[in-house]
């Protein structure tokens, strides 16, 4: 099976060491998702609706169309998706919340680090200060939609899939941490991670590897395998990427206009997005489960205090 997810981005993107700017601040990844025996007439009807509103050089510049066509664009948009019946999927999460994850990991690990350093029984290594990376919320969102790509093809036609990624300009470095951040979602091999340290009797590097390996339960394992991924950046000619542009763009301003009750709530999850005109192809799988993880690990500081799930 092929499949084509056209994707786009909105809001914040930023890393884990930046809090948010404005209350509720979120990022929002959204996709359409489009077999590929449907993409020719996914395409034809898409640009009908798009067609309306571009420039007279064939360019669309929604920024620069009018409030009321801004509102015609979206609702012909969502009238096609809606017809055609496509997956709509999405992936949201608090900046704050990334932000005290960031912050309370780092904690932890230094915590460790002090702990390790006092009962190093060879004093004689000296082990130097980590380089911290701060995780990228682009890469982060990008997963989680692409997560719920793969559970939804797991649960619809479990089995081997090529999935073409669509999406905005994006440049090479961020294609490439799509494609590792694809790659290491299933990945349920044997992982590896190597300390290093100066001896400062020899005066050499020392190094220690440790080795993770998990074992998962039949009934847990991934029947889908992702044959082939590939990511292609494309411009606003591609119609079903100027979709999903409004789409994402759609969800942002859903997200942050939601009341004060609900400002800081699950962004994950069906009830997240019930007032919104794709409810219908958004709630897209037959069994949600549980709490999405990431409202939990970064939920958002000032959410409400969780109900027993």
């Amino acid at each position: 099976m092929k499949i084509i997810l056209a994707c786009d981005e909105s809001g914040a993107k930023g890393y884990a060491d930046q809090d948010e700017q404005d209350p509720g601040e979120v990022g929002v990844f959204a996709g359409v998702f489009v077999p590929e025996e449907v993409l020719a007439a996914a395409e034809l009807r898409l640009e009908a609706a798009i067609a309306p509103y571009r420039s007279i050089d064939g360019k669309l510049h929604i920024t620069d169309l009018p409030p009321e066509q801004q509102h015609g664009l979206r609702a012909d948009i969502f009238a096609a998706i809606l017809e055609l019946n496509l997956p709509c999927f999405w992936y949201a999460i608090h900046v704050a919340g990334f932000h005290n994850f960031h912050r309370m990991t780092q904690q932890i690990l230094s915590d460790t680090r002090t702990d390790m350093a006092a009962r190093n029984p060879n004093p004689r290594v000296k082990i130097g200060s980590p380089r911290e990376k701060p995780e990228s919320l682009h890469a982060m969102l990008f997963t989680g939609l692409y997560s719920h790509i793969v559970a939804y093809i797991e649960e619809r036609r479990p089995g081997p899939v090529e999935i073409v990624v669509r999406t905005d300009n994006v440049d090479a470095p961020i294609a490439k941490l799509f494609r590792q951040e694809a790659a290491e979602l299933l990945h349920t091999g044997p992982r590896t991670s190597t300390a290093t340290g100066f001896d400062t009797v020899t005066k050499a590097v020392v190094s220690a590897e440790m080795r993770f390996e998990a074992k998962i339960p039949p009934a847990l394992e991934v029947a889908t395998t992702v044959q082939n991924l590939t990511i292609t950046p494309v411009g606003d000619e591609d119609p079903i990427v100027v979709a999903a542009d409004v789409l994402a763009n759609s969800l942002c301003h859903l997200f942050h206009n939601r009341p004060p009750e609900d400002l800081y709530s699950d962004l994950n999850r069906p009830s997240a997005v019930e007032d919104h005109p794709l409810l219908d192809v958004l709630a897209s799988f037959r069994n949600w489960g549980g709490p999405d993880p990431s409202d939990r690990l970064y939920r958002h500081p000032a959410a409400p205090p969780l109900d027993a799930d």
